[in-house]
């Protein structure tokens, strides 16, 4: 009876901390990344900040329980004209950057509540480094705003207990107000920017996005742009063109050997300070070290190479499909090093050595189970066996970033490089993929291979006759 009642408990609690999932999201901030007594509010601190978010609901329980970053408070809650009760209070957190949350808990709602919700609040995002030194969220003066978003700095409201996974929900907008001699960067599509006295305001469509994804970074930024390719920077202008110089490189090899597609996406590139290599969405940021050095940082160029490369490896895949996993994140993740191995020189970036990297890595990891620090890794599984619900589990971690690295590596030192071009041509042109029609691809220029592409996709194995001669 005791075990029952536990899991009875237990069942309970998951549901209602998965009854609540916004649909929705509005925000609308304002940053003061200089003394705010000089836009008329009567606080002295240079990091203050002030917002509201409109939010509906996919699924909501009567009780709504948010988080947002610690120094925040909520001023207020609204549904429709109504003003709701709600009760806040400070709680560890790590899934912020200061370790503590504000959270907030609403218990008045009913059947007749309105919604959206909208909810006021404000206050401040000092620099604090209780979780890690590479945290380098905050509003600083004269610097500008430094913010990620779910796991890192809570800057609008998190419809997420600390032990739930992210999910994606609908970012209408984000809409964010400076001083006017600062730019903002997002996610998504800008919207528009305009300059109104003393004010800058930029609003952005980040779309569908997961939490995780959105970011705020303001700065006094000058910018540079190429073809739907953006460069925020507050130093070296030379620097910048030499990122749109390598951009326009990877685009055209992109273009000639992989798929014949003009892509329309914009990605922006932004300089940030210490700890700030990131990329989340369509922003890739580079710490102010990095974009000084840009032509000898392999990180820099390397996540520029890689989140260009997407719309030229895309092959209509259903989710379901077995070549999801190895076509939405295996092949950007090996053809932006061909890339690079294109346009760079063999001083700045040899592809054998790098890949010769990659293989101890992935023969520790299948001997350990663990990743270079410790962690444990998913269990492996057979690159096919990788479904589209498993992409975040194993991208970056785990066989998407090595198995199938040394996969297509080798399907190239097996073909020679004429072969191997040949082959990317035609594979690229397809409008559907499946394992008949990728073997019988493979095999058109390596005849024997069936019985190895069997191996590299449906089994775990790596014998010594696929190791890379050093």
């Amino acid at each position: 009876m005791k075990y029952l009642f536990i899991c009875v408990a237990f069942l309970g609690c998951t549901l209602i901390a998965k009854g609540q999932q916004v649909n929705n999201y509005k925000i609308n901030v304002e940053f003061f990344p200089e003394d705010a007594q000089m836009w008329g509010y009567p606080v002295s601190n240079t990091s203050f900040m002030r917002g509201n978010t409109t939010v509906d609901f996919k699924t909501y329980n009567k009780t709504l329980t948010f988080y947002l970053h610690g120094e925040l408070k909520v001023d207020s809650i609204t549904s429709g004209k109504k003003s709701l009760d709600f009760n806040s209070e400070k709680v560890f957190y790590d899934n912020d950057y200061s370790l503590v949350a504000t959270k907030t808990t609403l218990n008045t709602l009913t059947d007749n509540t309105e919604v959206p919700l909208t909810i006021y609040y404000s206050g401040f995002m000092n620099p604090s480094s209780a979780r890690s030194t590479s945290d380098y969220m905050r509003i600083q003066k004269d610097e500008g705003v430094f913010l990620r978003a779910h796991y890192y700095s809570a800057w609008f409201p998190i419809f997420l207990d600390p032990e739930q996974d992210d999910y994606k929900a609908n970012f209408e907008s984000v809409t964010v107000t400076l001083p006017k001699h600062f730019k903002a960067v997002v996610a998504g599509e800008l919207v528009s920017e305009t300059v109104n006295n003393s004010h800058y305001t930029a609003v952005w469509k980040p779309g569908i996005s997961e939490m995780f994804e959105i970011q705020c970074t303001a700065r006094p930024f000058k910018q540079l742009s190429k073809d739907n390719l953006f460069v925020n920077y507050v130093g070296n202008k030379a620097n910048a063109e030499r990122i749109i110089t390598f951009a326009q490189q990877l685009k055209e090899l992109y273009y000639s050997k992989l798929k014949n597609v003009h892509s329309t996406a914009s990605l922006h590139i932004v300089e940030m300070p210490k700890y700030g290599n990131i990329s989340s969405k369509n922003v890739i940021g580079i710490s102010t070290d990095v974009y000084n050095n840009f032509s000898k940082e392999f990180f820099a160029k390397s996540t520029l190479a890689h989140e260009l490369v997407h719309p030229y490896t895309e092959i209509p895949v259903a989710n379901t499909s077995p070549f999801a996993a190895l076509v939405i994140e295996g092949f950007p993740s090996f053809f932006h090093l061909y890339g690079m191995n294109s346009v760079l020189s063999k001083d700045d970036f040899n592809i054998h050595n790098y890949m010769l990297r990659v293989e101890a890595s992935y023969v520790k990891k299948k001997r350990t189970g663990k990743d270079r620090r410790g962690n444990k890794l998913p269990t492996e599984k057979p690159i096919l066996d990788i479904t589209y619900d498993d992409i975040g589990t194993y991208k970056d971690r785990f066989v998407l970033s090595d198995r199938v690295r040394l996969f297509l590596y080798h399907l190239w030192t097996s073909m020679g490089n004429d072969n191997y071009d040949k082959f990317l041509n035609k594979l690229f042109q397809c409008t559907s993929i499946d394992y008949q029609q990728f073997e019988k691809l493979v095999t058109t220029y390596l005849p024997n291979y069936k019985t190895t592409l069997h191996l590299w996709l449906r089994t775990n194995e790596y014998p010594k006759e696929l190791h890379l001669k050093k």
